[in-house]
């Protein structure tokens, strides 16, 4: 039987991981590369972690759920969870958007945004974990990739 304690702390953990540095598609930091997939009026990414899939469906946005299809999995299985106990596993993700009254860090830089991951099983308990930021929307020829990256951030910190 899963518990909710459980299914909050694998919730957090995917939000944790996908809100990370790590999380990059093609050297980027996948959130600006997502964010310059998206378009108005909504400017919105939904990804279902059950099937890998995105909508809207870009090339990065069908890797980024397809990497973190395959996190989720291991996450449950590390805490004795089976993929069939779940019955929706989602993350969506608002740029461009009015925060909640939550303040940012004052370093962050960019447009706000607000991400939440959502797990339910099949004994209906859920887990909604929601964290909020600030990022640039990543236009191709930007940068030239990680490196590029970093030397604009450690630009903007100075």
């Amino acid at each position: 039987m899963t518990t909710l304690k459980t299914l909050n702390h694998v919730a957090a953990g995917v939000l944790q991981a996908f809100l990370g540095r790590n999380n990059d598609v093609g050297g980027f930091w996948a959130f600006g590369v997502l964010y310059g997939e998206t378009s108005a009026p909504d400017y919105s990414l939904h990804l279902n972690l059950l099937d890998a899939s995105a909508a809207p469906s870009t090339p990065s946005s069908t890797v980024v759920a397809g990497t973190y299809a395959v996190f989720l999995q291991r996450a449950l299985h590390a805490k004795g969870i089976g993929l069939d106990e779940i019955e929706e596993a989602r993350v969506d993700v608002r740029f461009n958007t009015a925060l909640p009254d939550r303040p940012i860090h004052p370093d962050y830089h960019g447009d706000p945004f607000v991400c939440t991951v959502t797990l339910r099983c099949r004994q209906g308990k859920q887990a909604v974990m929601t964290a909020v930021g600030r990022c640039w929307r990543k236009a191709w020829g930007q940068s030239s990739g990680r490196a590029g990256q970093r030397r604009r951030v450690e630009g903007d910190a100075g």
